[in-house]
């Protein structure tokens, strides 16, 4: 019995060898798991700091790019303006309804582009009296070359429009003080292009109140009256 007791206290001299091995092996194994770990992560930092220098580079040669084009090209809104505008007849019943009204009106289609060609669509303009619409002018879509302007020339005639008892208030003061108001409003779609690809395109809006001296000549007093786009 002692001897059984001392061999299991003991132990044979070869296992205690290799169990001292096998700790030594454990302990070279960790600093090699943690070397691979650190060369891990340096390799996605690096990759991380090369995507976000490719992202940088690019977004400067974009940016160079639009600058060089915007020099290049040097863009401008295509615009609208009413070059020439008189009201040539209006009769008013005493009932409040506008029996005949004549208007010429003269729109020039601008572009002060230099070196490319727009196009205008959509063209959606209304005349109006104190909020009543007297009448609505519209247009298909046609090319302005560059440096240059495309005239609408409007013949308005407008009849039996029935004005509210505020509207008429307001025509009858305007026709004992000889100066009508009438508005202008509306809008169209310019489109140009700046480069080989970049098109652009934008709503651009007219708003104006025109006075004439009616009766009388029918001339408007001088305004400058041009679209705008945001």
């Amino acid at each position: 019995m002692d001897r059984e007791a001392g061999g299991h206290h003991q132990g044979a001299p070869g296992e205690l060898e290799a169990a001292h091995e096998h700790g030594h092996r454990k302990q070279r194994q960790v600093p090699r798991i943690r070397e691979r770990q650190r060369r891990k992560s340096s390799g996605l930092v690096w990759a991380m700091v090369i995507l976000c220098t490719l992202l940088a580079i690019g977004v400067i040669v974009a940016g160079a790019t639009v600058f060089a084009v915007y020099l290049l090209y040097k863009p401008k809104m295509p615009y609208l303006l009413v070059s020439d505008a008189r009201l040539e007849r209006l009769e008013y019943g005493q009932s409040g309804t506008i029996l005949d009204l004549q208007l010429a009106l003269t729109i020039q289609a601008e572009n002060t582009n230099s070196k490319t060609d727009a196009t205008f669509s959509g063209v959606s303009l209304a005349v109006g009296f104190h909020g009543a619409d007297v009448a609505l002018l519209r247009a298909g879509t046609f090319s302005v070359a560059r440096r240059s302007s495309v005239p609408l020339r409007y013949q308005v005639v407008s009849a039996g429009r029935q004005l509210s008892p505020d509207g008429m208030q307001y025509m009858d003061g305007a026709l004992r003080a000889g100066v009508v108001p009438l508005d202008l409003f509306g809008k169209a779609r310019t489109t140009w292009k700046v480069g080989i690809f970049a098109s652009l395109q934008f709503w651009t809006r007219i708003s104006c109140r025109f006075l004439f001296n009616y009766p009388g000549n029918g001339t408007a007093m001088p305004i400058d009256c041009r679209s705008k786009s945001p």
